[in-house]
């Protein structure tokens, strides 16, 4: 499997071609260059609850993006709703900190699956561009976003308003992964299944991962659901409407994931991967990560 980076965005056709660790269907193949992504797995030694400690030490979990890369690789598609705002999305390197702006607007044809249009906000997410392996892993917010995609849109995790399983909604998604809600449009997961219209192609995710944004403790989210299998299984399916965590069960190697749905691959980089099973996204933060402001709080 490889990884391909792309240089400095150029305009083409109409279409931004974003730089960093990503594939796109625009430039020529001599505007790449590939980097192998190691198979050694680090799983870690979770506790299945989101709070175990892993063993991984800052050492050997850092990123492989500096901050100019990551502040680099912000970018939209420009507008593909008529009846909504244009996306933005804009970002910035401070003292090793990316500092990120957008409004949260999708990049990509909306289709209405709950109540309303997205609104324009006024999002801003600083992530350290040097993350920190924490001592112990931290949960993830029960509401609110957890990382924020390349082209702004806020990334939540599996657990939905009522506690339970985003996946118990039942048809609550846009094509893209997502849905609008009383804190505006963001993604509870990776979705590109059948569509050439979202963040990425169905092509390009199964090409190998692509950069999907970044987790506020700084370490990258990229697509693993063609590649990748969660280490989480459902364990109490009675839970599963009202307490996902709890209704599943972290099961040290019996995927490709750690704990937190993350791996480290051969050259030391730590990066999280997003899954078709529990938890989508995140499980916990690996690294140290302050969660301020925002709806809800960290899970029980």
């Amino acid at each position: 499997m490889s990884i391909k980076f792309r240089k400095k965005p150029v305009l083409s056709v109409g279409l931004i071609c974003t730089s960093l660790l990503v594939l796109t269907a625009c430039g020529s193949d001599s505007d790449t260059q590939s980097v192998t992504d190691g198979g050694d797995m680090d799983t870690g030694t979770g506790t299945g609850t989101g709070t175990g400690t892993g063993e991984e030490t800052s050492s050997n979990m850092v990123s492989a993006l500096s901050c100019e890369e990551m502040a680099g690789a912000f970018v939209t598609k420009g507008s593909a709703n008529v009846a909504l705002p244009d996306p933005e999305v804009s970002a910035s390197c401070d003292n090793d900190v990316v500092l990120v702006t957008s409004n949260g607007i999708p990049d990509f044809p909306y289709i209405e699956t709950s109540p309303g249009d997205p609104r324009a906000n006024n999002l801003e997410y600083s992530i350290p561009a040097t993350p920190v392996a924490g001592e112990t892993t931290t949960a993830v917010p029960a509401l609110g976003a957890l990382g924020v995609a390349i082209n702004g849109v806020p990334i939540y995790g599996a657990t939905e308003g009522t506690g339970g399983d985003v996946m118990s909604l039942g048809g609550g998604f846009t094509e893209c992964g997502g849905h609008n809600g009383p804190t505006g449009y963001h993604y509870h997961t990776f979705d590109v299944s059948g569509s050439d219209a979202c963040l990425f192609s169905e092509a390009e995710a199964a090409a190998g991962p692509v950069l999907f944004g970044f987790a506020l403790d700084g370490y990258p989210i990229y697509s693993g659901n063609l590649q990748y299998t969660s280490s989480w299984f459902l364990s109490d399916a009675s839970l599963f409407a009202t307490d996902t965590f709890s209704a599943h069960t972290y099961s040290e190697g019996s995927g490709d994931l750690d704990e937190c749905n993350g791996r480290t691959d051969e050259n030391g980089n730590y990066a999280y991967y997003t899954t078709d099973t529990f938890p989508y996204t995140l499980g916990c933060f690996r690294g140290e990560v302050e969660i301020t402001g925002g709806p809800g709080g960290p899970r029980p």
